[in-house]
């Protein structure tokens, strides 16, 4: 029996961006058993995290989850092409022109250079290489953080050529940790165009990556005319961060609904708060369905009653609209299927909680402003870092201790750890420890190329 195969191609010149980059593609186990057959194919950003991890991420792993789906009978055999990026200009080739006329980052954005990059040099390489169905309808883009805002952009910008998009925990705005300013980074499109769209958000990012705004997109998605679980699937990842392992947990998902047959619904599992108040915070709930296929995505387009609708209303798209304080239970339906959960509503719950935290690291530390522990710490003295800080309350934060990208924290023998977590409230006060760091100068962990 044929095995998939990864070809690594070095330093693929862009005359367009003026820079050279690698690109990893898979080919299936049948690629080499049929001199005709033709694949789709799906295009990924971030391409040195697809296959691989480093010590600046993890690995998406998404040849082994293809392999596994192939197996399983559950998608088509596909070539997937993941084309890495050129890390000191990373955020500028992902950022389209900004909506408000300037550049974040301070820096000139480089989207529409690459997007060009894509569409006149990497696809047309690939189509002319390997044997694909060019077509939109079997053509995927699909990317995560900035990777997702991209794929976002080109996709409405080129529905002709790109016919699915995968935006996973797309960065639409950039939070202000300290005012909580928005600023958006991307236009919002409101014209619906010949595109199956996977969006989802993970519900422990933090600042990097706020629900809020992901769910914005969503909602005009929906204005626009696309429909939830047909040509638009949206998910709420419960306790997901914002890390290479967290989209391998779910990249079936995307994989499923664009390749494949996501099967049929089989349970829901509703999340929400337990507390909500008359004044304070609006919440919604997470209808997330399963599927037998392994499938998720949660409706957008629910039936809700609640026991009592003098203490609660829900609208359709699952906002809670607190009426009088009380404890009432809220039922969700659809897909002929149910699910309940009890809520309490009191007089008052504050926007922002108070939350302490504090990291005392090792003497062997290198000089450094700040560090990251799901919020910006400056230092306190020599050896310490943190205070007192007014956090959106309910926001979660999952991350490891870092001095910046690929300089986070380890063991004393430079392993791996978990990565940390927590969910702001009252009275949070937290003390962390760092071990050891680890400083990524660049070297791929050891992978084999098959």
């Amino acid at each position: 029996m044929n095995a998939s195969r990864l070809i690594e191609i070095k330093q693929f010149h862009s005359a367009i961006l003026n820079n050279d980059r690698d690109m990893y593609v898979y080919l299936p186990p049948g690629y080499e058993s049929n001199a005709t057959k033709r694949y789709p194919v799906l295009y990924m950003h971030d391409g040195q995290h697809v296959f691989f991890q480093d010590r600046k991420g993890e690995s998406w792993d998404v040849h082994l989850t293809v392999d596994r789906l192939v197996a399983e009978g559950k998608i088509r055999e596909i070539i997937v092409v993941a084309v890495a990026h050129v890390e000191d200009a990373r955020i500028a080739e992902y950022m389209h022109a900004n909506p408000d006329g300037h550049n974040v980052f301070d820096m000139t954005n480089q989207g529409e250079l690459y997007e060009q990059f894509l569409l006149r040099e990497v696809k047309p390489y690939i189509d002319t290489q390997y044997r694909t169905m060019p077509g939109k309808e079997h053509t995927a883009l699909m990317g995560s953080s900035a990777g997702g805002l991209v794929s976002y952009n080109i996709g409405f910008r080129h529905p002709d050529t790109f016919g699915m998009i995968g935006a996973l925990c797309p960065f639409f705005v950039s939070v202000d940790p300290a005012t909580m300013e928005d600023r958006w980074l991307s236009k919002v499109y409101t014209k619906k165009e010949d595109l199956k769209i996977w969006m989802d958000v993970g519900d422990s990012e933090g600042y990097t990556v706020m629900e809020k705004h992901v769910r914005h997109v969503a909602d005009v998605l929906l204005g626009a005319g696309y429909r939830s679980g047909d040509d638009f699937m949206f998910y709420v990842a419960v306790g997901s961060g914002h890390s290479q392992t967290d989209w391998a947990a779910r990249v079936h998902a995307p994989l499923l609904y664009f390749f494949g047959d996501i099967g049929r619904p089989v349970r829901i599992d509703l999340h929400g708060p337990e507390v909500i108040g008359l004044e304070g915070p609006l919440r919604s709930l997470n209808p997330v369905v399963h599927y037998d296929s392994g499938f998720m995505m949660t409706d957008l387009c629910g039936r809700y009653e609640a026991g009592d609708p003098e203490i609660m209303e829900i609208g359709a798209d699952g906002k809670l609209l607190p009426k009088k304080v009380g404890r009432t239970t809220v039922t969700y339906s659809g897909y002929h299927l149910t699910a309940s959960l009890d809520i309490d509503v009191v007089p008052h719950i504050s926007e922002t909680v108070a939350v302490e935290l504090y990291v005392k690291v090792p003497d062997c530390t290198p000089p450094t402003d700040k560090l990251y522990a799901g919020i910006e710490l400056p230092p306190i003295r020599e050896g310490l870092y943190g205070g007192t800080f007014m956090v959106p309350r309910n926001v979660s934060f999952v991350f490891r201790i870092s001095r910046g990208l690929g300089k986070h924290e380890t063991d004393r023998i430079g392993n791996e750890i978990p990565y940390r977590t927590f969910t702001a409230d009252d009275g949070l006060v937290l003390n962390y420890e760092v071990e050891n760091w680890v400083d990524s100068a660049a070297d791929r962990l050891p992978g084999v190329l098959r």
